[in-house]
């Protein structure tokens, strides 16, 4: 098992030197790290490349950051302008159950009233009874 042990210089000196016995015997060893941030494998130039890129991005996402806040600004003032203008554009009365732009009223034409005719019955004319068949609707 690998471990790597921080803290302050005292401290860790002492846990050393607590365990020389241990070190001494060869069931423990004791070796300084490179880098505690760096694992094995990765070179310093890697570090430094994956640093460019981060503070590339970074920048990246300030630019991206204040296009955001501008276009933010503008929405409101785009807002502000619509809700101002809204108002003197409608309409007084926007009730339009009775009546709409199409010309439709709650009210009948005397013409389309439901009484019958009074020549229509309820007979079947004499050309349907004999041998067309009618379709029920």
């Amino acid at each position: 098992m690998k471990v790597i042990l921080e803290g302050e210089e005292r401290v860790v000196n002492t846990v050393i030197r607590e365990n020389r016995v241990r070190v001494s015997r060869g069931l423990v060893s004791f070796s300084p790290a490179d880098s505690p941030k760096t694992p094995k494998g990765v070179s310093d130039e890697d570090v430094e490349k994956m640093g460019d890129a981060i503070e590339s991005m970074m920048d990246s996402l300030a630019e991206k950051d204040a296009q955001i806040a501008k276009l933010q600004e503008e929405n409101a003032a785009l807002k502000a302008a619509l809700e101002e203008k809204a108002p003197a554009d409608a309409p007084e009365d926007t009730d339009t159950k009775g009546e709409g732009d199409n010309g439709d009223s709650k009210e009948v034409p005397e013409e389309d009233a439901k009484d019958a005719p009074e020549g229509d019955s309820k007979e079947v004319p004499e050309e349907d009874a004999k041998g067309k068949k009618r379709s029920k609707k």
